[in-house]
């Protein structure tokens, strides 16, 4: 805001322009206000930010966890997010955690990959899935696609591939002892 002197009003810390919203930071604490002014959420977070994906999603964390809001401010999930990747790079997917495991929402804030894996990661032309047993699945980019596309939870059953740990190259460091 300016003032008649032209000075800068120092009600805010940090104002930020994103193209939907105006990220703040009020006596140190996040927010996030429309163009107009009016609160999205109130200056209460300790980090705020808007996913990657374009569809009015904002990640907000206090207390240790995250959650995700829509542009009016109602939050959309329930769970304990304890880590985020919001600019995974693919499709609009974010990458969370749960507990110690990993799953993914689509650009809707909706979960598509329940957070039962150790890792996930890029892999070729798709995602890597390592389960705790260290089981293998791989999920093709044509796949992924209809998965962040949806709005609701798919079959996910039908777009799990198993892979062997030769594709992977994962084979190829065994070791070589007698």
């Amino acid at each position: 805001m300016v003032k008649n002197s032209g000075n800068i009003d120092q009600k805010y810390q940090y104002i930020g322009f994103l193209p939907n919203s105006v990220r703040i930071k009020e006596n140190g604490f996040w927010g996030m206000n429309d163009y107009n002014g009016d609160v999205i959420l109130p200056s209460n977070y300790i980090e705020v930010f808007t996913l990657s994906s374009g569809y009015g999603l904002i990640a907000a964390r206090d207390a240790g966890f995250w959650d995700i809001y829509d542009y009016n401010g109602n939050k959309l999930n329930s769970d304990k997010i304890e880590d985020i990747y919001p600019y995974y790079g693919m499709f609009g997917m974010t990458k969370i955690r749960i507990g110690k495991s990993w799953g993914m929402l689509n650009k809707f804030g909706k979960i598509i990959i329940p957070a039962n894996y150790r890792k996930i990661d890029k892999f070729g032309k798709g995602i890597k899935l390592e389960k705790e047993n260290s089981d293998i699945e791989f999920i093709e980019r044509k796949d992924l696609i209809k998965l962040t596309e949806t709005h609701s939870l798919p079959a996910y059953k039908k777009v799990k591939k198993p892979i062997s740990k030769s594709i992977t190259g994962l084979s190829k460091y065994k070791s070589k002892t007698a």
